[in-house]
Parts: structure tokens; sequence; C-alpha cells
């Protein structure tokens, strides 16, 4: 039997399907490295009331952090009841900060509001998913997120 050699350019494309390969099986991925020890969460109640109008940012980040701590307590402890009022607190309050935000840091406003964003769709995912991981993450990158406001909560 004679086996016909490969045309160089043939060779080439498969080289470069195999590399295309490789790159895109491995993946991307936000690792978030916790340099904190482990500690137990208390839940803490802001009061405000029963609605957050009128709230200022710096209320309303304690009342972020506050929620987001509970809700990762919540899902990990799987009691979905608790976690859902955390979570329909943290909407309440996200729906009240993102204006203040976008008011106050004009031009910055945008990557500050896509990355708390990013935080109450992790704490949904949690919730609806039942994720104990995205709460953690959510826990964590509000930490960092909001460091960028120059916010202490």
């Amino acid at each position: 039997m004679v086996r016909a050699a490969l045309h160089p350019a043939r060779r080439a494309s498969w080289g470069l399907v195999a590399a295309l390969m490789v790159i895109g099986a491995s993946g991307c991925a936000t690792e978030v490295i916790d340099t904190t020890s482990t500690q137990v969460v208390e839940e803490t109640v802001t009061t405000l009331g029963d609605s957050l109008a009128g709230a200022d940012l710096q209320q309303l980040a304690a009342v972020l952090q506050t929620e987001i701590a509970a809700l990762s307590q919540a899902v990990f402890n799987s009691d979905r009841t608790a976690a859902r009022g955390h979570l329909d607190r943290i909407n309440e309050a996200w729906a009240y900060a993102e204006p203040l935000i976008v008011a106050q840091f004009g031009e910055l406003a945008d990557q500050i509001t896509y990355d708390l964003r990013r935080v109450v769709e992790l704490a949904r995912s949690a919730v609806d998913r039942n994720r104990p991981a995205d709460a953690s993450k959510a826990v964590v990158f509000f930490r960092l997120a909001i460091a960028s406001l120059n916010l202490q909560p």
C-alpha cells in the first residue's frame, strides 16, 4: 500500500487546528485567592425602615455587605427561604445604589456598576441555582468592588 504524503500546507493547517483546540480547551475563569482566614459570619440587621428610599451610598453599601454575607450563610445552610429574603433586600438596595453611583462617579461609574452588577448576579445565581460557591464569590467580589468606591460600610 502506498501512502500519500500530506502537502505541507495541509500539515500546517492541522497543526493550527490542534493549537486552537488546546487554547480553546484551556478556558478562562476568574480565580479569587482570599488571603483572609475563614470566619463565622454573624447576621446583623441594618435597620433603615421598610424601604431603602432616601438612603445614601454609604448606608446602601452597608446593607449590601450585610445582606450578601447573610445570603452566603443561608445558601450554605440550605435555608432557601432566608436566602430569598436576603436576595430581595439585595435587589432593593441595588436598585437604589446604582443611580447614586452613576451620579457620584460619572465616567468611572460604568466599571464600578459592572463590578457590582456582577456581584448581584452571583447572589441571584446562588439562590436560583443553589450554588454556595457563587454566594462566596459574591462576598469576596463585593469586598473588592466596594474598595474602588472608597467606602467603609
